[in-house]
């Protein structure tokens, strides 16, 4: 499954209002198909290897994982796809995530594969050269077909929320698991001196429709990020958008494509 080359190109938007923004574009469907078809097998580690470039050794694809790995993909009839969407979505994020944070030292939480999952949608700290804690992102993942709406209804209310203060405990309980996983000794000495105006950032991902990772599309999407969390610069305040003409087709089209390179990983477990 190791490839040289990423699967998604990153293009950074200077932009027109107080945000960090960027645009995704797929350079290689197949790889991205692969890496999260691994996701949906549970294979969380084996794919961070591979986005940090370094080179894991294959992993075998049990029978049984993969069956219930494919389950996740299908959409039963009389239902909307936009769980399955929603979870494709957010591994996708979870992997332009980790090539944004190349030469950073990073640490993510690990991508949840229950559909409507009340938890966040993902978090990232970034460690200091000495080991502290330089902050906290939370991540905001939506694939919709209406993301302005989206964003103004629900996304700014739950990031106000957030910035005010709100689901602290269940921030501090996803912070130690992090701070775990970044092999801190002390996890609690620095949460207790954690300050969370400062160490808390915010990074929003939606699903766009076309031109609306062009400058002043794109402004008009994520206009009032700064309303929502004042205080706060432009590089705590991180836009990202996913563009196609039409995500429903699209996302039907790649789901078929996760669930054959699933079946082709669990080919090469049987050689």
């Amino acid at each position: 499954m190791a490839s040289a080359k990423l699967p998604l190109n990153l293009t950074v938007l200077t932009n027109g209002i107080s945000v960090s923004g960027t645009a995704w574009t797929i350079d290689d469907e197949d790889e991205l198909a692969r890496m999260v078809g691994r996701i949906f097998l549970g294979h969380f580690l084996h794919v961070e290897k591979i986005l940090q470039k370094l080179k894991p050794k294959h992993k075998m694809v049990d029978g049984q994982a993969a069956k219930e790995a494919k389950a996740r993909l299908v959409v039963k009839k009389g239902t909307e796809p936009w769980h399955r969407d929603g979870l494709v979505f957010q591994s996708i994020s979870w992997i332009a995530a980790h090539q944004a944070s190349v030469n950073k030292s990073s640490v993510f939480s690990l991508p949840h594969m229950i559909p409507a999952h009340k938890g966040f949608d993902g978090l990232e700290i970034e460690m200091t050269s000495k080991n502290k804690l330089h902050c906290l992102v939370i991540f905001e993942d939506k694939a919709t077909e209406n993301p302005r709406d989206m964003i103004r209804t629900s996304v700014w209310p739950d990031i106000e929320a957030l910035h005010g203060g709100q689901r602290q405990t269940e921030l501090m309980q996803e912070l130690t698991a992090l701070l775990q996983r970044a092999n801190v000794k002390d996890p609690d000495a620095i949460i207790e001196t954690a300050v969370w105006k400062q160490i808390r950032k915010f990074r929003v991902s939606v699903t766009g429709a076309e031109g609306q990772d062009e400058q002043a599309e794109f402004d008009k999407l994520f206009k009032g990020f700064d309303a929502v969390t004042p205080g706060l610069d432009a590089l705590a305040r991180r836009a990202e958008v996913f563009c196609h003409s039409d995500i429903r087709k699209w996302m039907k089209g790649f789901a078929v494509k996760i669930s054959k390179a699933i079946d082709a990983e669990k080919a090469k477990s049987n050689v």
